[in-house]
């Protein structure tokens, strides 16, 4: 039995169609989607900057689509961390993608597909529990030890009017494990 978006594709309708029939809450970032926090003191809060201190751990959450008033989180590799860091510690190349500060990364280890909880604040990575690969955050997600092989892929975002932050750029790679 083919799927609806199996259907799509053997009609020729490609990748945007694709995207279309999936259940909002299954579709991967939305530029514009804002971001939502689902643990901690912020827990159901839309993320906005001045939440987050610099170089504290970081904060768990899922992208939350505006137009279609849904949280994309029946999608694991939509898991995502937030995290804030000084602008001028970033590395240029990615910088684009931050907005005061804030970087968002996938919450997925490249590595098995762990959920990455742990924080190492005085090196400013992330660590996976699993294997214990490590993840430099002001490198775009750089593997800096473990067995890891690829980086965190890393969503770029801005500021919006109203002051929150929210999704600019889809994933810079795919997220998920690569062995």
């Amino acid at each position: 039995m083919i799927g609806g978006a199996g259907l799509l594709m053997g009609l020729g309708l490609g990748p945007s169609a694709v995207e279309a029939a999936k259940k909002p809450d299954r579709l991967p970032p939305q530029v514009g989607d804002r971001l939502k926090i689902t643990r901690g003191a912020h827990k159901d809060k839309f993320l906005r900057p001045e939440m987050l201190k610099v170089n504290q751990a970081p904060f768990e959450g899922f992208p939350y689509g505006v137009e279609d008033d849904v949280l994309r989180k029946r999608n694991r590799f939509n898991r995502l961390l937030f995290v804030k860091v000084e602008p001028d510690a970033i590395d240029a190349e990615i910088a684009p993608r931050a907005a005061d500060g804030v970087l968002v990364y996938s919450a997925i280890c490249t590595h098995t597909g762990c959920t990455i909880k742990s924080w190492v604040a005085d090196d400013q990575h992330f660590r996976c529990h699993c294997h214990l690969s490590e993840f430099a955050v002001l490198t775009g997600g750089s593997v800096r030890g473990g067995p890891a092989r690829a980086p965190l892929p890393m969503l770029g975002v801005a500021i919006d009017d109203e002051g929150y932050v929210v999704v600019a750029e889809a994933f810079n790679r795919k997220p998920g494990f690569k062995g």
